[in-house]
């Protein structure tokens, strides 16, 4: 309860303090996604192969698979704002040394927004603020222990619709690591290329026909899970991940899409934060599939 009423009025006070800003800009404010999609679901599925685990015997495989919804509208027709949920899970094969849980589940929800650059007389920056509240957890509860509130701010300036830049942080008081940078741009020269860098997902892709392309992505993870270990709950179980693949994306309609990619993950590591149990696992392939709906 004391969580709702916090998030409760940290969304008023953002409300009453830029409202004023959102107004005055109503006649120039563009959404930085300038498509007309009002809602968009996300289905992926990433297995990343079995390899060996670093300075100990055992080795490892992960499957990870997300779903993701996120609804944009405009609070009172001038304000941009962002409703969504995601949800993962992760599945391990292991025969490490280390207790490890067999399976990771994460629950987040979204609630954002965007507004004109406060004290900036110009149509072409803006700032975001979203709200991130958390449950990472080995069991897929919502225990008050696992509740996490990370909250993301950043600039944008984007002088066309064709080219903006995204800086900012996402901060998560809780975390191991509090602060992580935002920073990315998205760019589409010609009617083939596009460069997709400011968003959850980069990619940078090319235009073959009307429905198929390739592309080159980037991912990585860097999440905190509260588990139980022998028996001890609430330890924090952090996984870290970077992935470098390719592959190719077909648009069955204009509100549908999948594609299917292959790569390397690397840098992976499932260390427990009170450093009683850490797993370095070498890179392995990955083979990954997505499908996408907008309405």
């Amino acid at each position: 309860m004391i969580f709702q009423k916090g998030i409760s009025a940290i969304l008023m006070l953002t409300v009453v303090v830029l409202f004023p800003w959102a107004v005055r800009a109503e006649e120039t404010l563009t959404p930085v996604d300038t498509h007309e999609t009002r809602v968009k679901v996300i289905a992926k599925d990433m297995y990343t192969m079995e390899s060996d685990a670093s300075s100990m015997p055992g080795e490892v495989a992960v499957n990870r698979s997300d779903l993701s919804l996120e609804y944009a509208t405009k609070a009172f027709d001038v304000l941009p704002v962002t409703f969504g949920f995601s949800y993962r899970h992760i599945d391990i094969k292991e025969d490490v040394p280390v207790e490890l849980p067999s399976h990771l589940e994460g629950l987040q929800f979204l609630a954002g927004a965007k507004f004109p650059m406060p004290f900036v007389e110009s149509d072409v920056y803006f700032m975001g603020f979203d709200l991130m509240p958390s449950w990472y957890t080995d069991d897929g509860s919502l225990d008050n222990s696992a509740f996490r509130l990370p909250f993301r701010l950043y600039g944008i300036y984007k002088p066309s619709d064709t080219f903006l830049f995204v800086l900012g942080a996402t901060i998560n008081a809780n975390a191991d690591t509090a602060v992580t940078p935002i920073i990315g741009f998205n760019y589409q020269p010609d009617d083939h290329w596009n460069f997709h860098l400011a968003t959850s997902e980069p990619t940078i892709s090319y235009k073959l026909t009307e429905n198929w392309s390739v592309f080159g992505e980037y991912g990585a993870i860097l999440d905190e899970y509260e588990v139980t270990r022998a028996n001890q709950s609430g330890v924090v179980l952090k996984v870290r991940e970077a992935s470098f693949g390719g592959g190719l994306k077909y648009v069955i309609e204009e509100w549908l899409d999948a594609s299917i990619s292959t790569g390397a993950a690397v840098g992976r590591r499932l260390a427990y934060r009170d450093n009683v149990g850490k797993v370095d696992v070498d890179g392995a392939p990955y083979i990954k599939a997505r499908l996408s709906f907008k309405f």
